[in-house]
């Protein structure tokens, strides 16, 4: 298999992975570790097959999520997302290039504010009590694929 061929294939497993992070987050409101494990470490073998892979690169990519798991732990630490959230956006951040973790951050806070708004009505139109419980790692993901998308459909730029 060629590193072109691998990364695809790697980017295909990475939708799968997101696809269903956002069908566990909307029906149960988790996001299971067996779903964002394999993201985090399939994102390596991304930097291999991209040529990414030198000491300077490895490192960014490492300090890249550290600062992003830093950021949204803040978010965790203040009830604004959950802790598979977290995991799943630190995971995410490992695969891309810092810029492109900085446009994975405004995706997701943009169309996490849609997802936000979205759940508000359906919390209002049922007339639920309580607090209403946001699948952030929706628009994590919503983002990720987006992202991901763009190293496919855009590669000629």
């Amino acid at each position: 298999m060629t590193s072109e061929a691998l990364a695809y294939a790697l980017l295909s497993g990475l939708a799968i992975a997101l696809l269903v992070s956002i069908y566990t987050d909307i029906r149960y409101r988790l996001i299971f570790n067996k779903v964002t494990l394999p993201i985090a470490l399939a994102a390596p073998l991304f930097w291999y097959a991209t040529g990414s892979f030198t000491l300077t690169e490895i490192g960014i990519h490492l300090l890249t999520g550290a600062i992003v798991f830093g950021f949204v732990a803040i978010a965790f630490h203040f009830g604004a997302m959950g802790g598979g959230d977290v995991k799943l956006f630190a995971a995410l951040a490992l695969w891309f290039s810092w810029t492109e973790v900085f446009r994975l951050v405004l995706y997701a806070s943009i169309i996490g504010a849609l997802v936000t708004i979205i759940f508000l009505v359906i919390h209002k139109v049922k007339q639920k009590d309580g607090r209403v419980r946001v699948p952030y790692g929706v628009a994590i993901s919503l983002a990720g694929l987006l992202v991901a998308g763009e190293r496919i459909f855009n590669h000629f730029t």
